[in-house]
């Protein structure tokens, strides 16, 4: 069992590292939304139909990555409330 200061700096840096993947996933969702966007204007216009491929199967991957960081982060968020209710 860690120490009470153990214990609360773990979650604060578990925290703060939380934060972090935040903007990652912040990140994910913005690059698939705008890769979405390509891939409609490859859709539509003639002859770049290999970009609208290539940009909708990179939306798709960086949405599913997204949903894996985001089940991350509340993967963490669990952790660090058992942390802080081990030491009530």
């Amino acid at each position: 069992m860690l120490s009470r200061e153990l214990a609360l700096d773990e979650a604060r840096k578990q925290k703060e590292a939380l934060a972090e993947i935040g903007g990652w996933r912040r990140f994910l969702f913005l690059l698939s939304a705008s890769l979405a966007a390509v891939a409609v204007f490859g859709f539509q216009l003639e002859g770049w139909l290999a970009l609208g491929i290539a940009a909708a199967a990179a939306a798709a991957v960086s949405l599913l990555l997204a949903f894996i960081v985001d089940l991350s982060i509340r993967n963490g968020r669990r952790n660090v409330e058992r942390i802080l209710e081990s030491l009530r």
